[in-house]
């Protein structure tokens, strides 16, 4: 993992400039630096255009205003090159594009303030920009006072776990982090299991106890692997579930007290076990510390 490029989506809030800090300053301090702002033109009703400025007035306001405030968190950084860019559209194409543009190793979102919703990052936008970006994704959202100590890793046999596994090494050995890799099973997929357990043990605890073996005996393969690409084997450890995706991740995130989620992104969707569809969006919003998601190099030379 180098980081060399890092581009931040900012809407000038408190909460998104202390995101912008904490990722410099931990994931990317001799990097280069994007700032970017894009205004979204307001969808006016026809019935409002007497009532209020004209939508490309109220853009010329809303640009004006942010290369102001642009201007004042380079100033920020007076030790480096810092780029402006500063566009008009829907944020998560006009993020994309850029990160493209600026061939990022990182695009950085920090959680929107309080602003009007022409001049932030909204909804599903951080979503959008995770499923469709060319570069990993920083949403950096409750960031810890310090570097991340513990990491959680969900993890599969996709295709993108090797690449998955090389961040979370790269980054516990910068940050000195534990790391807990998680496997969750599906609900459909743990009964199977236990349907064919059932049929050769005497009894349902005595099933479970075979399935939770093997589970284990699984999560230490993943252990060695990590271990054996460069983490201290006594810094590793795994953790395996099944249920919805999301919510075990959530779950597990609380349980350990993780300050940063890893996930692997590829195609439509996250890999850590069926982590598709509404998953993202559900560890995106219910996560209490930043989530790094991370996109396989094709992917990134497909956008």
């Amino acid at each position: 993992m180098r980081i060399t490029s890092m581009l931040a989506a900012v809407d000038f809030s408190d909460t998104a400039l202390a995101a912008l800090h904490w990722a410099t300053e931990y994931f990317a301090p001799a990097a280069r630096l994007t700032l970017a702002h894009v205004v979204e033109p307001p969808d006016l009703p026809a019935f409002a255009r007497f009532l209020v400025p004209s939508p490309d007035d109220i853009v010329a306001l809303a640009r004006e205003d942010a290369a102001m405030r642009m201007e004042t968190v380079a100033a920020q950084f007076p030790d480096r090159a810092v780029r402006r860019e500063l566009r008009v559209g829907k944020p998560y194409e006009e993020i994309v594009a850029l990160a493209t543009a600026v061939d990022a190793d990182l695009v950085v979102i920090g959680p929107h303030g309080n602003r009007p919703r022409h001049s932030r990052l909204l909804g599903t936008t951080a979503d959008r920009i995770i499923r469709t970006c060319p570069a990993p994704v920083l949403v950096a959202a409750r960031p810890p006072a310090g570097p991340p100590r513990n990491m959680l890793v969900p993890v599969d046999d996709s295709s993108v776990t090797p690449l998955l596994l090389e961040w979370a090494r790269d980054l516990a050995n910068t940050f000195g982090a534990n790391v807990t890799l998680l496997h969750v099973w599906s609900n459909a997929a743990y009964s199977h299991v236990a349907s064919m357990s059932y049929a050769t043990t005497h009894s349902e605890a005595e099933a479970r106890a075979d399935i939770n073996r093997e589970l284990r005996d699984a999560s230490f393969r993943w252990i060695n692997a990590l271990a054996e690409s460069g983490v201290a084997k006594e810094r590793v450890a795994a953790a395996v579930t099944h249920g919805k995706a999301g919510d075990a991740v959530l779950e597990q995130a609380k349980a350990l007290g993780a300050d940063l989620i890893v996930l692997g992104r590829h195609g439509s969707g996250l890999v850590a076990p069926a982590l598709l569809g509404s998953t993202i969006g559900t560890v995106l919003h219910g996560a209490q510390c930043p989530v790094l998601a991370i996109t396989e190099p094709r992917a990134r030379t497909a956008v």
